[in-house]
């Protein structure tokens, strides 16, 4: 029997050091990645989330945020000239290999940290923002990196990514070059939300003169053409290929292992994922299951569901002393379609709770809150608001349907006068008064009839007295 035991023990420990790395679950999505979280784009709710703000390397991942600024500070259309910060580069850094005095398009500067790998890329977009942003034409690239980087994390503070510090503009390894799973989302939403930028992270290559059609190319400088691929296999066909990928960037250094920033659009949705330091499995990379699995996780379980209409009643209440021609009721509505991208199960553990402006409602102890005229059309009472496990996920004002009056003394007269106009003079009251006329037609005829009847018996009465 001990020996049953040891032979247990023994394979049970076997198991354990050949168990592959930790997976980290999100109900059906299988993540191997240190850290990771899926958004919805539109309105930026989470997913599924795994170490979303445990500090991580961003890697190359950070020319998302490059690309921003680059778009924001330089025109599309505007003709740059590369200088020698093209080859301020650390060793090993991965290179679109531009030469100084290239004319370069300013759509293809982001082209070459989106599709291409270009470091020299990032740093021809630092010294021209950096430049701009300051009003010194004349900043040398060491100054303009370090004002580059405080505009970096300035961004991406403003964008929600409060947990991010940036000191270069490729994600080149350093030690207080970090950010977050939540950051990165945030920063990688608002992204996708340029149509440019998303237009170009969903392409799989590039071919094509940096100086666009050269107009405007100063005399002497280098007109060159590149070729770039993109190393997100997600848009790529082959094995890795996800039919409903449309961008972002790839990271790798030592320090951050394999890192992925994808976005995948279905039916109308589309989704951001993050993972960073994705392992290897047998020599086979692992980020690009594990963003298509989140991507699959959210697709298959959570979609756009309306549990609110727009301009349609939601409740009534009664009214306090309504004017006696008053039902008594006054339904209220929204103005706007409550939505939200959820499951089923979130869908139906939804809460609904109306609070009413103090000035327009009163409580009886009878028949508990009523609403107090006067309350006026379309006038805004009060809010509605949905809350999902305890939080509020959603809030719009409602409105009153009606005109509701304020009873007067003088308001009841006029109920009673309408009332009596309405049983003695109105167009309804005519078969009344034809019946009545006819009625008293008939009286008289045979009040009439009753008095010559007793005349007559009266006359023959004397006629017979006197005979």
């Amino acid at each position: 029997m001990d020996i049953f035991k040891r032979i247990c023990a023994f394979f049970m420990i076997l198991l354990f050091i050949a168990a592959p790395p930790e997976v980290f679950a999100s109900e059906a999505a299988e993540v191997h990645a240190a850290a990771h979280i899926l958004i919805e784009a539109h309105d930026g709710r989470i997913l599924s989330e795994h170490e979303a703000h445990r500090r991580m390397y961003p890697a190359a991942t950070t020319m998302i945020l490059t690309a921003i600024l680059a778009y924001e500070h330089i025109g599309l259309d505007e003709i740059l000239i590369a200088g020698n910060e093209v080859t301020m580069l650390p060793p090993g850094s991965a290179r679109n290999f531009h030469e100084p005095g290239e004319a370069i398009l300013g759509i293809n500067l982001l082209r070459g940290m989106l599709i291409g790998s270009g470091n020299d890329t990032a740093n021809i977009v630092v010294l021209e923002v950096a430049r701009r942003a300051s009003g010194n034409e004349n900043m040398p690239f060491n100054q303009a990196l370090l004002t580059f980087s405080n505009l970096m994390t300035q961004r991406a503070r403003e964008l929600g990514a409060l947990d991010s510090n940036f000191v270069n503009p490729h994600g080149y390894h350093h030690d207080n070059h970090y950010t977050t799973a939540y950051d990165m989302a945030q920063i990688a939403r608002h992204a996708m939300s340029i149509p440019t930028i998303a237009q170009i992270a969903g392409q799989a290559t590039f071919s094509g003169p940096m100086a666009g059609d050269g107009i405007g190319v100063p005399d002497g400088a280098l007109r060159l053409s590149r070729t770039w691929r993109s190393p997100n296999e997600l848009i790529h066909m082959g094995e890795h290929h996800y039919p409903y990928a449309i961008g972002l960037r790839t990271g790798r250094t030592d320090h951050a292992g394999d890192s992925l920033v994808a976005a995948a659009a279905r039916d109308g949705v589309t989704l951001i994922s993050v993972t960073f330091n994705s392992p290897e499995i047998d020599y086979a990379p692992t980020r690009w299951q594990d963003n298509v699995n989140l991507f699959e996780f959210g697709f298959e379980n959570f979609a756009h569901r309306t549990f609110l209409e727009a301009n349609t009643v939601i409740g009534e209440m009664q009214i306090y002393d309504p004017q006696l021609d008053d039902d008594g009721i006054l339904e209220f509505f929204s103005a706007v379609r409550g939505m939200l991208f959820l499951s089923r199960e979130e869908a139906a553990r939804l809460q609904r709770e109306i609070a009413f402006e103090p000035d327009v409602v009163i409580y009886d102890e009878e028949y508990g809150q009523m609403f107090v005229a006067p309350v006026e059309e379309g006038a805004a009472i009060g809010n509605v608001s949905y809350t999902l496990d305890g939080e509020v996920v959603f809030t719009a004002a409602i409105y009153a349907s009606r005109y509701v009056p304020l009873r007067t003394t003088a308001s009841d007269i006029d109920f009673y006068m309408t009332r009596v106009n309405e049983i003695f003079f109105s167009t309804s009251s005519i078969p009344f008064w034809i019946a009545g006329v006819s009625v008293l037609i008939l009286l008289i005829v045979l009040i009439t009839m009753a008095r010559n009847a007793r005349k007559r018996k009266k006359s023959n009465y004397k006629y017979n007295w006197r005979y």
